[in-house]
């Protein structure tokens, strides 16, 4: 990668602890669906169970963003090609898991919509922890997105 294309470098920093922040995002989403599940079980008959929970996405998928964005900002600070590799390859799969993240919420949604008539607020809470569970990982998806591409074009112009 070449050191005289600054725009790269800082922008590649920025999006790394974008993806850091997701992932830890998520994780706290993933705490908070386990708190309210459990204290919707307690004081509630019906309860609201999430797919995303059941499949425990926020917890693995957090892990894997943090990982993607920590080998994006390490990229960044020593550039070399087997670094951007790593990086590409993590980015690629942190995109592949933001969109089975992506199904999987999409398909609580619409189980969500069509079981639920008069819905209780450990239900409407549940729904509103599983949007913002969406946005994170649409955000994750544009980012190890960008992340890619550059890489790839770096890993282009180095050979």
């Amino acid at each position: 990668m070449p050191r005289n294309r600054l725009w790269i470098r800082e922008e590649t920093r920025m999006l790394g602890a974008i993806q850091i922040m997701t992932g830890i995002l998520l994780h706290c989403l993933g705490l908070l669906w386990i708190y309210l599940l459990f204290t919707q079980t307690i004081a509630f008959e019906a309860i609201y169970t999430p797919l995303a929970l059941l499949t425990a996405y926020p917890f693995w998928s957090s892990l894997l963003f943090i990982f993607s964005g920590a080998f994006t900002v390490f990229l960044e600070k020593r550039r070399s090609p087997f670094l951007v590799s790593y990086t590409l390859g993590a980015n690629i799969i942190s995109a592949c898991i933001s969109v089975i993240g992506l199904f999987l919420l999409s398909i609580e949604f619409i189980i969500y919509s069509k079981s639920s008539k008069n819905s209780l607020w450990p239900h409407k809470s549940g729904k509103l922890l599983s949007e913002y569970l969406f946005i994170l990982t649409i955000l994750e998806l544009f980012v190890a997105s960008i992340v890619s591409h550059w890489a790839s074009q770096a890993k282009k112009r180095g050979r």
